[in-house]
């Protein structure tokens, strides 16, 4: 057994997370805790995290997500399953192949120029430069992933597709009238219907145009007669599906025309744009011109407009695959957390079309495609000899490559060996949890269902848990270019990582996006600092300490360590439940509830003059708490509960291989907790009376009615005032029957303070009850609610005139 040793000898008098956190990674890392074995006895329990694009940085929606996945997979290690959490980035197509062609370009190349063997090259050595970047970030987190089991989208090893030909289709976007090859109205349209199967003459071009009827037509919308641009969008596409309208392509690939013969031919798009409108005028065939808005789309990464290309493209045909995910979601395969987002991947899923595969880079997994030189096609997974058509052996492979879409949609099953039978797929698969967010659901949860079912025939998780999106703090989305975004290693240097992991915890799964409120972290830090000191307190107590497993705490004499044990009960119930059922707010709301509130704030409170007596009974049960508080912590703030952990006597393993506690139900006592609640309230509303009477923090009288024993006893205890059996004079409680008082004269300056402030907040509120506009226009409620402050703060004015 590995001893988890603290790292430092003495424990510090103050909570230092960055010192805290150096260590324990590596130590962890390098004792294997992290590595999963397939060959265990154990339950198998699985995750693979889904993959960061290797060509940026963290950002807190990465910090949200860790957290969440790694807090699984300690929660379900320390419950006795062989975790394999799985690590992996993407290779980012698009973004990989922008940053290499500018780096080409400063250089004064392309990458045509230096072709694509070199290009390869050139992007492998850009990866092992950035790939590091993703990797120390997620270690930074306390992410406990295995990494002898990294995976990259673009390893040799991730993917060999097996597969047939596709249909290939034609796809469609230009914008222009110049590539308009019909006129469509609605069939029910008075205005046109006799001029249905006639021709229109397209203006500067001559080309006719067959006026078809379709239902797709608006009648209300503009002139109720719609142009057809075949290459224009969806709808002109399917228009011109249905009647046999001819698809032109009126762009090259740059953005500029392509309409041979006729003036505008080769000039860019907005230019011809321009050209067309004046020509139309000098025609006089333009009737007028209006401000029009409507949505154009733009690069996210340059900003400049798309332009529509027809061009030919590989498809998957959607049908079977999306078949067999309606039936395992009629068969309650995955569940959903929340539930409702079942509906968004069912709406899109019922309405699920081919798939285009194709994208038109460098970068990427090669299409498995091949072309002879006689135009026959050739599906390959390795490359063939010769064409099996014409036995023609001069062969080109498709340039085209997958969609990332396409390789990420195998990653539950290609990072465990697939195609081959491996041994870790064998153990590990299927999944058991995908974590994401909303956005991706179609593009990328829905598709590993489906690629799932088809290559594995089981779905390849369980449960899928869809957390919120961070916003800015004012409500904006968190971009580092627009200066809203906020950097996770700041809140670490700051606050520490357990603190954020504590955060991301309390706000993954709420109903609506959360705005980024730092003061929250900021109080899971202050939360690890009640932990540090609370642990030193304890650790203080002199005497022989328990050993690793504290006694069998049988019955208690104490109040409050019957009380505690109980307490101690109902934290671990909750905060498992939350776990297991994926509202991890109410596990931590559970965890942190227990240890600031009951533990630190009342228990230890209750028995500190025991702790410096010795007193082996509150030495027993403050060990036991807090040992087992530090397991349910675990999971969410590692490094503290690690650290603290390490200092509780006893030659200790580390925490996150301890047993998650256990539900005692011999410790659950209703009676001690009614008994220590009645204690609880005595003691607010004494230190209440105490604070409105100006009094010293110590010293007064208690007297209770019909209350004695370890009640009275405790709540004069915690009140600090003398328990007496009869009483002159003093503060009736509210809560109880019973009176209190303090010294006579005590805080007698404190007191007139009090009373002057009160008068004058009093005065306030009686002019404004006495003035009639105000009588008449505020709601009722307002009224009754400022009488009301007005009869408390006089009451409060009497009390500390007669010394009540």
């Amino acid at each position: 057994m590995n001893e988890a040793r603290p790292m430092t000898t003495e424990m510090p008098k103050a909570f230092d997370p960055l010192a805290v956190e150096a260590g324990w990674y590596a130590r962890w890392e390098a004792d294997a805790l992290f590595v999963a074995d397939p060959n265990s006895d154990k339950p198998k329990f699985t995750m693979c995290f889904p993959p960061p694009n290797i060509t940026g940085e963290l950002h807190m929606g990465h910090a949200l997500q860790t957290a969440i996945y790694d807090l699984i997979a300690r929660f379900r290690r320390m419950n006795g399953q062989e975790v394999l959490f799985l690590p992996g980035y993407d290779h980012a197509a698009i973004a990989t192949q922008n940053v290499i062609e500018k780096q080409l370009a400063r250089e004064g190349t392309t990458k045509e120029e230096l072709g694509r063997e070199r290009f390869a090259a050139r992007v492998e050595a850009w990866y092992e430069q950035v790939g590091a970047t993703i990797i120390n970030q997620l270690r930074l987190l306390g992410a406990s992933m295995d990494w002898s089991r990294l995976r990259f989208t673009m390893d040799s090893r991730y993917v060999r597709s097996e597969g047939g030909s596709e249909v290939v289709i034609a796809t469609v976007r230009p914008e222009t009238m110049l590539a308009d090859t019909g006129v469509a109205v609605n069939p029910d349209d008075d205005r046109y219907r006799h001029l249905v199967g006639k021709t229109a003459v397209l203006p500067l071009v001559g080309r006719k145009l067959p006026i078809v009827a379709d239902d797709a037509v608006e009648k209300d919308f503009g002139t109720g007669a719609l142009k057809v641009t075949p290459g224009h969008d969806p709808m002109d596409y399917e228009i011109g599906q249905r009647h046999g309208l001819e698809v032109i392509n009126g762009m090259h690939e740059d953005g500029s025309m392509q309409v041979p013969g006729l003036p505008y031919d080769g000039l860019p798009a907005l230019e011809a744009r321009k050209r067309v409108v004046d020509d139309l005028k000098a025609q006089g065939l333009l009737v007028k011109e209006e401000p029009y808005t409507h949505e154009v789309g733009h690069c996210d990464r340059c900003h400049t407009v798309i332009e529509p290309l027809i061009s030919e493209q590989w498809w998957l045909q959607m049908d079977e695959m999306r078949d067999q995910a309606l039936a395992a979601s009629d068969a309650g395969k995955v569940r959903w957390h929340p539930e409702r987002y079942e509906r968004t991947y069912l709406d899109w899923l019922r309405g699920l079309r081919d798939w285009n595969i194709g994208r038109q880079l460098w970068l990427g997994h090669r299409v498995p495609v091949y072309h002879c030189d006689n135009g026959h096609v050739v599906v390959s997974v390795d490359p063939p000899g010769e064409c099996p058509e014409c036995g023609s052996k001069n062969l080109t492979q498709d340039p085209d490559v997958l969609d990332t879409w396409f390789s990420s949609a195998l990653w539950p099953f290609a990072t465990l060996g697939w195609p081959d039978e491996t041994e870790d797929l064998e153990a590990f698969y299927p999944t058991d949890v995908n974590c994401t967010a909303r956005e991706i659901i179609n593009l990328w949860v829905s598709r590993m269902i489906m690629t799932g079912l088809e290559f594995m025939g089981e779905v390849p998780f369980a449960d899928v848990v869809i957390h919120c999106q961070v916003q800015a703090a004012d409500g904006s989305r968190m971009s580092k270019s627009l200066g809203t975004g906020v950097d996770p290693r700041d809140l670490i240097t700051k606050y520490g990582t357990d603190a954020l992991r504590a955060w991301a915890a309390s706000v993954a799964m709420s109903s609506q996006d959360v705005r980024f409120d730092e003061t929250r972290v900021e109080g899971y830090r202050r939360f690890c600092n009640k932990l540090w000191n609370a642990t030193r307190l304890v650790l203080s107590s002199p005497g022989t300490p328990p050993a690793e497993s504290p006694g069998t705490l049988e019955a208690r004499e104490h109040l409050e360590d019957r009380w505690i044990l109980s307490r101690l009960s109902v934290a671990r119930r909750d905060v498992t439940a939350g776990i297991e059922g994926f509202t991890f707010q109410d596990s931590i709301n559970a965890a942190y509830g227990f240890a600031w509130n009951e533990f630190c704030d009342w228990y230890l409170e209750s028995i500190k003059e025991r702790l410096r007596a010795g007193d082996a009974a509150a030495q027993d049960v403050a060990y036991f708490c807090l040992d087992n508080l530090l397991r349910l912590l675990h999971p969410f703030m590692p490094f503290v509960t690690e650290e603290l952990w390490s200092r509780l006597p006893g030659d200790r393993d580390y925490v996150m291989r301890a047993d998650w506690p256990e539900l005692l139900d011999r410790f659950v006592d209703p009676g001690a907790e009614e008994q220590f609640q009645q204690v609880m309230a005595i003691v607010e509303e004494v230190r209440g009376h105490r604070q409105a009477a100006g009094a010293p923090p110590r010293g007064g009288h208690l007297h209770l009615l019909g209350i004695s024993g370890p009640v009275a006893g405790l709540a004069a205890r915690l009140g600090q005032v003398e328990l007496v059996q009869e009483m002159e004079g003093g503060v009736p409680l509210a809560i109880a029957p019973g009176r209190v008082s303090f010294p006579a004269g005590s805080g007698d300056a404190r007191r007139q303070k009090e009373r002057q402030r009160l008068e004058e907040d009093l005065a306030k509120m009686e002019a404004k009850l006495a003035n009639p506009d105000f009588q008449a226009k505020a709601p009722p409620e307002v009224v009754a609610n400022l009488n009301e402050r007005a009869d408390a703060t006089r009451e409060a004015v009497r009390r500390l005139t007669t010394g009540e």
